[in-house]
């Protein structure tokens, strides 16, 4: 592993963007169509099926079911391409032949994110109520009653004591996305579909920036957020038109100019965020990397 600076980092971005961004437009772009297709032909005629029978509560768990599976199919269509790029960017390849290769691992990931997440949800449970425990042993029981909060006498204390649970716990989670967000472009560089031993790999490459990791992210969700509001900003109204735009799009005279301008807004406004959030983990890899198969990009 290598010691990794924020200046390199965001250098490593810009030229990954540089010398890739046609190719992540076409991957992307195609796996976006791919998923609005599938999205078509799994939930249309279930929404509808919702609509004519409301109060049906087996075609609402249904469709919660093939929102379901949607969801895992987009997640893998979109790490599939993912890894395409991080594997033309990284080491070369050739794409027709990995495409099989990243659907496998594009699922597989997806897998293994999902049996993380359900760790996760109970860590945290488990992590809320030790917590919980403590602001008992802290406050009384009396001090956490629902009158208290809606008569609003709740303690400075109390708030102090909530806000830096808040705050740890979102620093944990950065830290965590810090840690792990370097497992696709490994796989990628690797040719690999194994996503825990691709995590394993990313939590040792890792470890030796992990703060330094976790600032860069943190600039970047902080830029990302900056160009949205300059965004809505250079192109104003756009926010309070939104809802006359998709009622309009609703309508039968839906004119097809409101529709194109809706698309075109929703391109400029979110195919950079797309673009930079696929470039960042491989300017990680390549900045905490040292094997000779992680250098191609300029």
């Amino acid at each position: 592993m290598a010691k990794m600076s924020i200046g390199a980092a965001f250098s490593e971005t810009f030229a990954f963007l540089g010398a890739n961004w046609a190719r992540m437009l076409l991957y992307l772009g195609g796996a976006l169509v791919a998923i609005a297709l599938l999205g078509w032909l799994l939930l249309g005629s279930t929404f509808a099926s919702m609509m004519a029978s409301p109060n049906d509560p087996s075609i609402v768990l249904g469709i919660f079911g093939k929102i379901f599976f949607f969801a895992i199919i987009a997640g893998t269509v979109m790490f599939a391409a993912s890894l395409l790029i991080w594997r033309s960017g990284l080491v070369g390849g050739d794409p027709a032949a990995d495409i099989g290769w990243s659907l496998g691992a594009g699922a597989a990931y997806v897998g293994a994110l999902f049996i993380l997440y359900i760790g996760m949800v109970i860590a945290m449970y488990i992590i809320l109520l030790i917590v919980g425990l403590f602001a008992v042993a802290l406050f009384g029981v009396s001090g956490l009653s629902p009158e208290i909060f809606m008569n609003g006498g709740v303690s400075g204390g109390l708030i102090v004591f909530g806000i830096i649970v808040y705050i740890a716990i979102l620093v944990f989670f950065l830290w965590l996305f810090g840690r792990l967000g370097v497992a696709g472009p490994w796989m990628a560089a690797h040719r690999r579909s194994n996503p825990f031993a691709a995590l394993g790999a990313s939590w040792k490459l890792t470890g030796a920036s992990q703060w330094t990791i976790v600032g860069f992210n943190l600039i970047i969700a902080i830029l990302s957020f900056v160009f949205l509001m300059v965004a809505n900003l250079i192109f104003g109204g756009i926010a309070g038109a939104a809802g006359g735009i998709f009622g309009a799009m609703g309508s039968p005279g839906a004119g097809a100019g409101t529709i194109l301008f809706a698309v075109i807004f929703g391109l400029l406004i979110y195919v950079p965020l797309i673009l930079l959030s696929v470039a960042t983990p491989a300017a990680i890899y390549r900045c905490v990397n040292t094997d000779s198969n992680a250098g191609v990009f300029a």
